[in-house]
This record gives structure tokens, C-alpha cells and sequence, in this order.
């Protein structure tokens, strides 16, 4: 490394060019790759952030339309499954969210500065940059966080008529189509941009229970930029995206299934299994009985269902439960922007979320009637219509320079007002005729304002201490955080109280101050090392699923408080020629402490099943991530990263209730290892036609789905994997088309993203597979 650091600081500065957006892992080392990290333009090498760039091109280059694409493109970023591969959240350093919760994601997605709620599988089209920010984010975003946050910046109206269409075909009846038009209405004053996205593909799984796909992907999307500049210190950009989803989700499947079912709080081996009339305590041909309500039934019950799936492999699957997604979205977000001097501005951001779903999927991964959504699905009401969650916010920032541009500074309020009106239907344990099937409605409105007040800080020391490119960076955050809930209507606590139980809404408010401290040294244009602290916090709130029970999770009731990290990072950026050839390297150590983690831990009260949000006293998480690229030549672009994270509960004990002490571990839903690599060769044709080949390779050792693998959930763990993407292209760039063949985990590897350990509570776990291998051709046109 100091060999490098050396070669780095005599070597030659690269000749800047206009500033634009790009990709870390993609070396545009003649300009500048811009990123806001900070809330300001800035170069990725000036920028004292772990933060990875994903560019609109290599987007396209690489076919990344959704989440689940995103991983192999982006250093230290995992994306985990849930119960469904429609059920998706960032891991960064450990910090994620668990399933049935009802707790913020640790990682926050934010569309063109306006946070946007919790993540779920989308669609990438006609964006300008995806930037993963990675560790705590407490002082200068719209919300804290403890993890990161990934933000998504769309491509903004040009002073020029033209745009691109783009066309993909592949397997599984693949089908997309995207494309962007740009209009300059008054010249240089009125600039509207409109983009589309549509796609169309069968499921990868096949359900033998109704000889019919599962997961297909239904997507439309449609987005309107509209910038307006009345005069040179003014301008308002208007962004309005409109998306549906329809189709279904890829399903989990059983992983294993506990050989002493007696120790899960619904013994579903047992009871679903030809021992059925013992366990009723003596019923003649019960089991019999049962198969013949449901003839499509395994057999041999759970036991042989969990076989049977194992050596079918994980994309053929025999299911009874509904599988569907229908769900809708509209944002908004409205950035105006007023110069009141040479170095200041202020910046107004005004956002507007509305997210409606209504989904139906399978919890037990069988053909057996042990657990699933129903017909209606979650996020139903009456009418099978979805559940509605709507945002709205209102930031207003103060930025620029001050004691002779010495400090540059950024001052800010945020608000927000959001409201979640959910209703869930699980059905549990249909052993009709024996056992009838209970209905367990969970109906509740979650409401949350927010109030917060930041400002950050960068003053430069160098006339004072007399090292050229020292500067100090401080930020401060008070954030205010009134949650609501209440169980509405038909609601399972509702229809069944208990005199324990807490009358109307439960309300808190929780307080907190973040801040950030850091210390960069710009040795030159080139080369920057920085240090830095920060801590977050992850606000509490209620459980939707919990009984409306007094106090948090870890003494039984329904709230829980709320969690903070806080980390040390070191970091170093290196942008210059190695020899002759153009590279960039980022290197970032880093260790985190975290309190009271917001966890899922299955519970028994008063002889009920409860899924309460827990808080984990202490983990610590602590790691390196590097990546770099390289032109070692000018038809030859290269690089890649490395990831080591070591994430473990150093206080993972918690007991509830009379339910026995269960300690935490290991840490859930992060790779110890990971590993990314690339290289391009583009080859001209012609004066204007250039051909290129890209590879991508990708692995991850060993993770878990799973916080209590080592006690009540075993089983919980997904082993690692490597995937290998490829694209063929050619191009003609005076004419504006192009053409590419691409492969998708070309060597066919089955792998798994994710699952539910439900282990302790009904007997089983289940996975979620990734994506098979896809082919898609490409046909784009510029004009």
C-alpha cells in the first residue's frame, strides 16, 4: 500500500473534464465522478464517505432493473428475501431489517432527496446514478439511519430534443421495453423529460398443486421531469413517477424441517403426518380424514413434502397457498432551488409518497395447510382492495460558503407526516375436520411525524495550521419521532381481548441526537485520507403483529425502543496513473457498535403466539471494503472489490416473559466475505462502430437468514455462491444504435437470497431462490 500511496502522490494530475455521474467500478478517469453524499455536488476522490456509485449506463450495460440485480454491481451492499422474492431490503454492514417487525429499514432508499419508505422490488429506468452511502447517516438526510442509504437520482431534463428507445427479449418470455424523450419547451428556460418502462416475464418456478408459474413480472412505470428556469439564481425540477406491479412473486421453499417437533410452538411434523390421530390423542384414521378434505396433500405429510421439495430442486415447487402481488406507487419530489449570492443557496425539497399493495403469498412452503395468506392476501380490507401507505415531507435547507470560503456549511429542518393503513390475513392450522382453520386477522393504522433540525460543517485548515488540504467536518442532528398504532376494526386482538390488554392507541415519542466528526487531509487533487465518527439511531415504534400489550418487546408488550450505532471509519481515495495506466482506488476500515438492535423474536403469552420486536443489547460490527479499476490500456477497462465483514451479537441475550432466555446469534444476513470482479474489452469495427465483451463475476461465503441459528432456529443458514454475468455488444456511436446479447448467471448456479426461520414456530424454515440463468438481446436506438 505505500508503494501505491507513493506512486499515487508523484504521479501526473489527469487532466479534468466536465464533472458527470459514473460508476466507481467503471473507470471514466478522464472527468470527475459527482456524487451528493454530503447534500452538495462534489468529485467521489474530495467525498469522506465509503459510498459506491452505480452509473445510468452500467445500469443498462448490465440489465440492472430491480434490486435483486443490484448486488453484484455494488461493493458491500448485500439485498436479502424475505418470505418472497418481492419481499427485499439492503444489508450493509450488518444493518438490515427483519421480517414482521414493522421496523424501519436500517438502510433507507431515498428517490431524488425524498426518503421513500421501505424497499420492495422496483424498477431501475432512465436513472442518472444509484449511490450506496454506507455506515451510519444521522445528520444531513431526511431520516437517520443505522446502516446506510442507497439513493436513487433520475435523469434530469436537457436543453436538447432527443432521447432513446431500448427493446429486450429473452427466456421465460422475457420482454422489456424502455425509453426517454426530451424536450426543450422554451429554450434553455422549459425543459420536460418523459420516460417509460414496461416488462413482461414468466415465472421461474412452475407449482405442480395448479400447473401454473410462479413469480411472473408485470411492471409499468411512467415518470415526467419538468425543469423550469426563470432566470439565472432560480430553478424548480419537478419529478412525478408513477409505477404498477402485477403478477406474482418468486415463492420460498422448505429448507428443512424439524425432527422433534415437539420443541416448536405449533408442531406441524407432527400434526401434519400420518401420526395425526396419535397427537389428537387417539383418533382412528384422522390422517386419512384430513387427506381425504385435501386430496392434493402430501402423503407422508410435512416430512415428505420437505423431501420431495429438496430433490426437485427450488423451481419446482407443489404449493397451496395464493401467489400475487398487485401494488401501485406515485412519488413526487419537488426540488426548488434560489441563489441569494456568489456562495449561497437555499434549497427547498417538498416530497410526496403514496404506495398502495395488496399481496398473497405462502409461509410454509408446502401443499400442506399450515400457514398462508389466503385468497384476499396481505394488506387487504374488506373488499380485497390494498393496504395504503402515504408520505408526506418538507425539507428546507440553507448551503454555501462563509469566512472567505473557508467553511462550507449546510443547515437544514426537516418534517414529515406518514401514515400506513395495513391489514394482514394469516391462515393457520386448517386440520379440518379435527382442528378448524383460525383466521388471524392483523388490522392496524401506524402513523409517524417527524421533526428535525441538522447542520454540517467543513472548515478548512490550512491557512491556520499550515498543512495545505487539512479540513475538519462536524455535523449535529435533533430529530423528534411521534409514532402512533392502533388495531382497527376486525383485527385479531380486537375480536379476542384479554383485560391486559392496552384500550385505544398507543403513542411515544422518541428524541435523539446524532452528530458526525471527521478530519480529511487533501494531499492533492488525487489522493485523500479521511477519519470520522458518527452515530445514528433507528427510531422505535409498535409491532403490527404484537398484542396491544404494555411496554417493548423484551418485557412482553407491543413497542420497541429504539436502536443506535455508532462507527469509526477510516478511509483513503486514490485517483491518478499507475505507471501509464488510469486508476482509481477506495479503501475504507471501519468498526461499529450497535445497542439495542431491532430484532424478531416468536414468542408464547398467555398461551397465544406473539411476534414481538425485541431490542438486542449490543453487536458489534467491523470490516474492510475495497474496490478499484483500471486502463491498462486503452481497449481494456478492469477491476473490481473486496469485502470482509465480521458482525457478531457481543450481548445477544434476551428472555421474554416466561418464554426461556434466548441468546442472539450469529449475525444475520451478512456475508463475512465478498467479492466482485470485471473486465471490458472494446474492440472498433470501423471509424464509428466499436464492439465490446464484458464479464462480472460475484461471490458471497456463507450467511444467515436467521438471528437465533444457534439456539431456537438452527437451519437458518445459506451457503455461499458465485455468479458470472456476460454481455456482448456492438455499437454504433454516429448513428445512435446498438445492439448486445447478455447472459445472467451463465453458469446456472442455484443459489438462495434470502428466507424465514420459522423453525421455532411451526416446524420449518424456508428459502428463496435466486434468479436462474436468463438470456436477454438488446436492441437501443439514440436519437
Amino acid at each position: 500500500m505505500a508503494a501505491a500511496f507513493a506512486a499515487f502522490q508523484c504521479s501526473t494530475a489527469i487532466a479534468q473534464s466536465a464533472p458527470q455521474s459514473a460508476n466507481s467500478d467503471e473507470a471514466y478517469n478522464d472527468g470527475d465522478i459527482i456524487v451528493t453524499a454530503q447534500r452538495r455536488s462534489e468529485s467521489l476522490e474530495r467525498t469522506p464517505v465509503a459510498i459506491s456509485v452505480v452509473s445510468g449506463e452500467l445500469l443498462s450495460k448490465q440489465a440492472i432493473v430491480s434490486e435483486a440485480d443490484l448486488q453484484i454491481a455494488t461493493p458491500g451492499l448485500t439485498i436479502k428475501a424475505g418470505q418472497s422474492g418481492n419481499q427485499l431490503n439492503y444489508s450493509i454492514r450488518g444493518q438490515t431489517v427483519d421480517a414482521f417487525t414493522s421496523s424501519r429499514p436500517s438502510v433507507l432508499p431515498y428517490f431524488n432527496e425524498v426518503q421513500v419508505g421501505s424497499v420492495g422490488a422496483s424498477s431501475f429506468y432512465d436513472l442518472d446514478s444509484i449511490q450506496v452511502l454506507k455506515g451510519p447517516q444521522g445528520t444531513l438526510f431526511g431520516r437517520n439511519s443505522t446502516g446506510g442509504a442507497v439513493l436513487f437520482t433520475s435523469a434530469k431534463p436537457t436543453n436538447e430534443m432527443g432521447g432513446y428507445i431500448s427493446v429486450r427479449a429473452g427466456n421465460f418470455s422475457h420482454f422489456q421495453a424502455e425509453g426517454a424523450i426530451n424536450v426543450p419547451i422554451v429554450d434553455e428556460k422549459v425543459l420536460l423529460r418523459v420516460a417509460g418502462y414496461l416488462q413482461r416475464r414468466d415465472g421461474f418456478q412452475f407449482n405442480l398443486y395448479n400447473q401454473q408459474r410462479v413469480g411472473d413480472v408485470k411492471r409499468e412505470n411512467v415518470r415526467g421531469s419538468l425543469t423550469i428556469k426563470p432566470n439565472d439564481t432560480i430553478e424548480n425540477n419537478l419529478v412525478v413517477a408513477y409505477s404498477h406491479t402485477g403478477g406474482g412473486s418468486t415463492t420460498g421453499v422448505i429448507r428443512n424441517v424439524n425432527p422433534n417437533p415437539a420443541t416448536s410452538f405449533v408442531p406441524a411434523a407432527l400434526l401434519y403426518s400420518p401420526n395425526l390421530g396419535a397427537a389428537l390423542g387417539g383418533v382412528p384414521g384422522a390422517w386419512n380424514s384430513y387427506l381425504a378434505l385435501h386430496p392434493k396433500a402430501d402423503p407422508l405429510g410435512l416430512a415428505g413434502a420437505a423431501a420431495k421439495q429438496n430433490a426437485r430442486g427450488p423451481y419446482i415447487v407443489d404449493q397451496d397457498g395464493a401467489n400475487f402481488i398487485r401494488a401501485n406507487s406515485v412519488v413526487m419530489s419537488n426540488i426548488t432551488t434560489f441563489d441569494i449570492g456568489d456562495d449561497t443557496q437555499i434549497k427547498n425539497v417538498l416530497g410526496y409518497v403514496r404506495q398502495k399493495s395488496l399481496e398473497g403469498g405462502e409461509f410454509d412452503g408446502s401443499n400442506l395447510t399450515i400457514d398462508s395468506n389466503g385468497v384476499f392476501g396481505q394488506n387487504n380490507d374488506d373488499i380485497g382492495r390494498g393496504g395504503t401507505i402515504r408520505q408526506f415531507s418538507e425539507e428546507l435547507q440553507l448551503n454555501g460558503k462563509a469566512f472567505n470560503k473557508a467553511l462550507t456549511y449546510v443547515v437544514g429542518i426537516y418534517f414529515s407526516d406518514e401514515s400506513d393503513n395495513s391489514r394482514s390475513l394469516s391462515k393457520i392450522v386448517c386440520l379440518e375436520p379435527f382442528i378448524p382453520c383460525t383466521n388471524q386477522y392483523n388490522s392496524g393504522r401506524t402513523t409517524n411525524k417527524t421533526f428535525a433540525g441538522y447542520g454540517q460543517g467543513t472548515l478548512d485548515l490550512s491557512e491556520m495550521t499550515g498543512l495545505d488540504g487539512l479540513s475538519l467536518t462536524a455535523g449535529a442532528r435533533y430529530s423528534s419521532e411521534k409514532v402512533t398504532f392502533e388495531h382497527t376494526r376486525d383485527d385479531f386482538f380486537i375480536t379476542n381481548p384479554r383485560p391486559e390488554y392496552v384500550k385505544g392507541a398507543q403513542e411515544e415519542t422518541f428524541k435523539n441526537f446524532s452528530w458526525s466528526l471527521g478530519i480529511e487531509q487533501q494531499f492533492n487533487s488525487n489522493v485523500l485520507a479521511y477519519f470520522k465518527t458518527r452515530k445514528g439511531f433507528r427510531s422505535g415504534g409498535f409491532n403490527f403483529y404484537a398484542p396491544p400489550l404494555a411496554g417493548t418487546g423484551n418485557n412482553a408488550g407491543a413497542a420497541y425502543g429504539q436502536e443506535s450505532a455508532q462507527d469509526f471509519e477510516l478511509g483513503l481515495k486514490l485517483k491518478g496513473d499507475l505507471g501509464t495506466a488510469p486508476t482509481r482506488l477506495n479503501l475504507a476500515l471501519y468498526t461499529m457498535k450497535i445497542e439495542d438492535i431491532q430484532r424478531a423474536n416468536y414468542v408464547s403469552i398467555n398461551g397465544s403466539l406473539a411476534g414481538l420486536t425485541v431490542n438486542v443489547p449490543e453487536s458489534k460490527v467491523s470490516g474492510f471494503e475495497l474496490d478499484g479499476s483500471i486502463n491498462p490500456a486503452s481497449w481494456l477497462n478492469m477491476g473490481g472489490s473486496l469485502n470482509y465483514t465480521k458482525a457478531r451479537f457481543t450481548d445477544g441475550r434476551v428472555k421474554v416473559f416466561a418464554n426461556p432466555l434466548v441468546n442472539f446469534g450469529p449475525y444475520p444476513d451478512t456475508p463475512r466475505w465478498s467479492a466482485s470482479a470485471y473486465a471490458e474489452v472494446t474492440v472498433p469495427l470501423s471509424d464509428s462502430i466499436e464492439a465490446s465483451i464484458r464479464g462480472d463475476v460475484y461471490h458471497q461465503t456463507k450467511t444467515f437468514f436467521g438471528s437465533t441459528n444457534d439456539t431456537i432456529n438452527p437451519f437458518s443458514d445459506i451457503s455461499g455462491y458465485t455468479l458470472a454475468n456476460f454481455r456482448l455488444g456492438i455499437e454504433s456511436m454516429d448513428a445512435g444504435w446498438s445492439l448486445a446479447g447478455i447472459v445472467k448467471n451463465a453458469f446456472k448456479k442455484t443459489y438462495y437470497v434470502g428466507g424465514i426461520a420459522f423453525y421455532s414456530l411451526f416446524s420449518l424454515n424456508t428459502v428463496v431462490p435466486g434468479e436462474p440463468r436468463t438470456f436477454l438481446i438488446e436492441a437501443k436506438y439514440k436519437f
